[in-house]
């Protein structure tokens, strides 16, 4: 799914309304009746709904939302800036039966008290908002932020502008537990700096032409988890271990060597026919005891004579920084080139050894949190402009680059983002990263592209997260290891 720009998706109204063709009203209808079907799985009959409205064509969608929800016996207000706006938002403002309540916005905005189902659903500025807000109505976002209640974003939380990232001053941007946005995310939806205004994002079909958008050109590309599934190869009855692959991993360290665990078993419920991991002695009763299925040799002993016989490598999980390990790790990366999954510590080591780079090329996934990020990049702080400096370091050194988070960024040599929106809080804890790293691995070993093996192990990870969360009861109780044990039902899901 591609995402376009602010004015690539004024042109693609203008296009279906052109060529459809449809009235404008009309697709403003369509988009309503979309927010509509949204707002039924979200909402009960009982919450007391707060649809506040600006004068453009969001503050349209937002009365016919409303005149929607009414004629569904929803209980509705209508807050509005003006009674007079754009040519749409002026035809839906006539009609509004007069049994909706209209309160007019003004400056000491008070809302309804003592509600416990309170709803703000926000249609004030949406993504055509070119500029940063300033009073009033800092207040009235100020305002909304503050109230207790589910917040609702159509299309974009306003305040926040579609193609431009910068950081906001607090309450300058529409906090949404949901927003509803149309067709397709919008930039600042997907961006790390920005994305959180957004909550969950729920992108919504509204029939602007398809010729149009995949003529578009883009540099940014959104993967929902529904398209990715198909990705996942059918497991063969006649097929045997070596069928699926043979990884090789160095990881693991006296005091670490959880993280080393985590990966190598990600690595094996994916799927991995093989696994070798290269570890120190001391761990070798700790790898038999958690994990027999894994093969062991001594790190600090010979490297393997062929390197043929493994189809994919993984570097970093709980590895260790100590000085012995550089000359190990750039020999592995001389003598081999089979794809390769760069984390956690082999990233710190990248940073301060950057004549690796010439090894790795377009076969690497390098896998950083924000942390290893800032040292990759040379900087001490992420900032708008951190996307931009991942696709120039992607580029220089064709290597593939993937941001972990909520919402996923995988940074490919050409300088095209791919952004996944499959994460979860059961994810924020220790050993996350390095279920993922070895997942990517795994898929890697088994034959599967890089971008593949990426989308893969996010969905995998992200659906298992879920599916932990659900079992437990809250996302506070997850480990790592209750999600390994989800992966099962997750490729189950993915199969249906």
């Amino acid at each position: 799914m591609k995402v376009l720009s602010i004015p690539q998706t004024r042109a693609a109204d203008q296009h279906s309304i052109t060529y459809e063709p449809i009235s404008s009203i009309n697709l403003m209808e369509r988009a309503a009746q979309a927010l509509l079907l949204s707002c039924r799985q979200l909402l009960n009959k009982e919450d007391e709904l707060l649809i506040f409205c600006g004068k453009g064509n969001n503050g349209g969608d937002g009365l016919a939302l409303a005149r929607l929800l009414f004629n569904e016996s929803f209980k509705v207000k209508v807050y509005y800036l003006s009674e007079k706006g754009s040519e749409d938002f002026n035809t839906n403002w006539q009609r509004l039966v007069e049994e909706i309540p209209k309160i007019e916005i003004e400056a000491d905005l008070q809302l309804p008290k003592g509600s416990r189902n309170l709803v703000i659903i926000d249609a004030l500025f949406g993504s055509g908002l070119n500029r940063v807000l300033e009073p009033p109505y800092l207040n009235l976002i100020k305002s909304l932020n503050q109230a207790s209640a589910l917040k609702i974003a159509i299309d974009m939380p306003s305040g926040l502008m579609g193609d431009e990232i910068r950081p906001y001053k607090e309450n300058q941007v529409f906090k949404a537990d949901y927003s509803l946005t149309f067709q397709y995310p919008k930039y600042a939806q997907l961006h790390p700096l920005s994305s959180h205004y957004c909550g969950q994002l729920k992108v919504l079909a509204i029939g602007l032409d398809k010729d149009f958008i995949s003529q578009a050109e883009s540099s940014h590309y959104f993967h929902p988890a529904s398209d990715l599934s198909s990705f996942l190869k059918v497991r063969k009855k006649h097929s045997y271990k070596g069928t699926y692959g043979h990884l090789w991993g160095l990881c693991g360290n006296a005091n670490t060597m959880g993280a080393a665990l985590i990966s190598a078993e990600s690595a094996l419920r994916c799927g991995l026919g093989l696994l070798t991991m290269a570890v120190p002695p001391s761990a070798f009763s700790a790898f038999n005891a958690r994990l027999p299925e894994a093969m062991l040799r001594d790190r600090e002993g010979p490297l393997p004579s062929d390197w043929s016989a493994y189809k994919a490598l993984l570097i970093g999980p709980g590895l260790g920084q100590e000085a012995d390990l550089l000359p190990l790790i750039e020999k592995v990366l001389e003598e081999t080139d089979q794809p390769i999954v760069l984390d956690a510590d082999a990233l710190n080591l990248l940073a301060e050894n950057q004549s690796w780079y010439k090894h790795l090329k377009s076969r690497a996934i390098l896998s950083p949190h924000p942390g290893e990020l800032k040292r990759l990049l040379g900087v001490t702080e992420l900032g708008s402009d951190q996307l931009d400096l991942v696709r120039e370091l992607a580029k220089k050194e064709q290597i593939n680059i993937l941001l972990k988070g909520v919402i996923s960024v995988l940074v490919v040599p050409d300088g095209d983002f791919h952004f996944y929106d499959l994460g979860c809080s059961a994810l924020a804890k220790g050993g996350s990263g390095d279920l993922l790293a070895g997942a990517i691995a795994s898929f890697l070993a088994q034959g599967y592209p890089v971008f593949e093996a990426v989308s893969l192990a996010l969905l995998v990870q992200g659906s298992a997260a879920k599916i932990a969360s659900d079992s437990l009861g809250h996302a506070h109780a997850v480990l790592s290891q209750d999600i390994l044990k989800a992966f099962g039902k997750a490729f189950r899901q993915m199969e249906v």
